[in-house]
């Protein structure tokens, strides 16, 4: 008897809606939009390639309804960065634009798709733009060293240049620079055998895009290594 009662108030509040609310919800199209970046990360990173300041953003979109991808080639497509309209046109899916020259923050990027037969369609993301990033790379547990020499090897993340030769390593040791590294990228340190124990060696690293009109695009980190013999 309850279960009956039950029934009757669901088709009770059924009726109470109008039947377009659940074929539209239904139906509801869907927008993919994807991005990608092309800024500098080394080649074993696996984790998500962030702008940074006027490098290229890559984006594309795709109008999905009842699974299907829908054929959009003849419709007007519009892009905005920030509700400013920055590309668009029949069929146009895909950009590429620069990103802001400044780190740090996002930018919202929407398409729309203004024709399409259900209505406007619109999808907005946030892009974060990163600052770059280094990494020291080093075998020592607890940054403790206990023989000569020290390998130690910089990772940068998010400069805006396409390899490696576009940017300039600078290492610093105990207050001096090293001279003759075949590999800048790498820093061999050899000490004194007769180091006390506890005694430290702090290691900076500066790097900086040599790139032309990104003089300014730069990262550092400092270390501290214990000797530990």
């Amino acid at each position: 008897m309850a279960k009956k009662i039950l029934t009757i108030l669901f088709l009770i509040t059924l009726a109470g809606l109008p039947a377009s609310s659940f074929a539209q919800t239904a139906a509801s199209p869907v927008i993919l939009l994807t991005w990608s970046s092309n800024t500098y990360v080394p080649p074993e990173f696996g984790g998500k390639i962030m702008p940074t300041a006027n490098s290229t953003i890559n984006a594309s979109a795709e109008l999905i309804d009842n699974g299907k991808i829908i054929d959009v080639s003849k419709q007007n497509v519009y892009w905005y960065q920030d509700n400013n309209y920055i590309d668009g046109g029949i069929g146009k899916q895909s950009i590429s634009f620069k990103a802001p020259d400044f780190s740090g923050g996002s930018i919202n990027l929407r398409v729309e798709f203004p024709d399409y037969s259900k209505g406007d369609q619109l999808k907005t993301v946030a892009i974060p733009i990163a600052k770059p990033e280094v990494v020291i790379e080093s075998p020592l547990p607890g940054e403790k060293f206990s023989s000569s020499p020290l390998t130690l090897e910089a990772q940068p993340y998010f400069f805006n240049v396409d390899s490696l030769s576009g940017l300039i390593f600078s290492w610093n040791v105990n207050g001096q620079s090293p001279s003759g590294a075949e590999n800048p990228q790498v820093l061999n340190i050899k000490f004194d055998q007769t180091l006390q124990p506890q005694s430290t060696m702090s290691v900076s690293l500066s790097v900086q895009n040599a790139t032309k009109g990104y003089e300014s695009e730069a990262a550092s980190k400092n270390i501290m290594l214990t000797y530990s013999p």
